[in-house]
């Protein structure tokens, strides 16, 4: 699927989530609390079946004892890039006085920091465990559970949205629509840069594999048509490693002083698989913000991966 068909098919399921509250057959809805874990129960089955499509993907199983080492220096550099850049850009607004926050909610009282985090990982460690060892449904990698239960997720995202009574100019005029999007991709791209540097990697090919921002599906062929299986499998593993850490990262970033730096987290996943779990902790008016992060984001992608990939060739 391309990124712009991706991205209307997003934009339905959350229009579909705000409409649904309007449904007069649907009165009342649910409690907020029955909601919530309705939605949290749902979040952690996704993060269970993505661990489980980890778990059997060939590629990752291959490449993980010799490219592993380098996949996850690259996750780990383009993130910190990530949120460096990002609380620059944000503690330079605040001093500057023109700061406008975002509001975001907290799930919990502070001593249960990690217990969402933990939770997440847990399940994803048990999906890939299921998937690496246990021989069941042999032939299914877990694609269209995945798929079934983002776009539920999403819907509920929708609902959420409705009824918080949010304006659009509120979304629109907010100076972090365009700097969490620019502020990823420069953060993204100077940690690949020190990641390449620090790999003996060409700094075209580093800058190449930075330029995933998450979607490591896309990013991973792009890179396999290029070069080789070997940079294109990098690519895939660091991009979906980026991913897992968004989702343990996320409850905790949505805590501090610069709860944007969320939604800079999730990459281009900040408008698809890490938009849940970016409402739940940040609150109905993140949503936008991400949405329109992660879509500027994965439209880039294709462009900056085989342009960046050239330089010093």
């Amino acid at each position: 699927m391309s990124p712009a068909l991706t991205i209307l098919t997003i934009l339905g399921a959350v229009v579909l989530g705000l409409l649904l509250p309007r449904v007069p057959a649907l009165r009342p809805l649910p409690s907020t609390h029955a909601f919530g874990a309705v939605r949290m129960c749902v979040l952690a089955a996704m993060v269970a079946a993505m661990g489980f499509r980890i778990g059997r993907t060939d590629e990752v199983i291959r490449s993980a004892a010799t490219l592993g080492v380098a996949s996850l220096v690259f996750a780990a550099a383009t993130m910190a890039g990530t949120l460096i850049v990002l609380s620059i850009a944000f503690a330079y607004r605040r001093a500057g006085g023109s700061e406008k926050a975002t509001p975001h909610q907290h799930s919990g009282d502070g001593g249960g920091l990690l217990r969402e985090p933990l939770l997440l990982l847990g399940m994803l460690a048990a999906g890939f465990l299921a998937g690496l060892l246990l021989p069941i449904f042999p032939d299914a990698n877990g694609e269209q559970l995945i798929t079934g239960l983002l776009y539920a997720l999403l819907v509920f995202v929708g609902m959420g949205l409705g009824t918080s009574g949010i304006r659009p100019a509120q979304i629109l005029s907010h100076p972090d629509l365009l700097l969490i999007p620019l502020g990823t991709m420069v953060g993204s791209l100077a940690g690949g840069l020190a990641a390449g540097l620090a790999l003996n990697i060409r700094p075209g090919a580093a800058l190449s594999l930075a330029s995933g921002f998450g979607w490591y599906s896309l990013s991973g062929v792009i890179l396999t048509r290029l070069d080789s299986p070997g940079l294109g499998a990098v690519s895939f593993l660091s991009n979906m490693l980026r991913e897992s850490m968004a989702l343990i990262l996320i409850p905790i970033l949505a805590r501090t002083r610069y709860p944007s730096l969320a939604i800079g987290a999730g990459g281009a996943t900040s408008m698809d698989v890490t938009l849940p779990l970016i409402e739940k902790n940040c609150g109905p008016s993140s949503v936008p913000l991400s949405i329109a992060s992660g879509g500027v984001l994965s439209l880039s992608v294709p462009f900056l991966v085989p342009l960046l990939f050239r330089i010093g060739l």
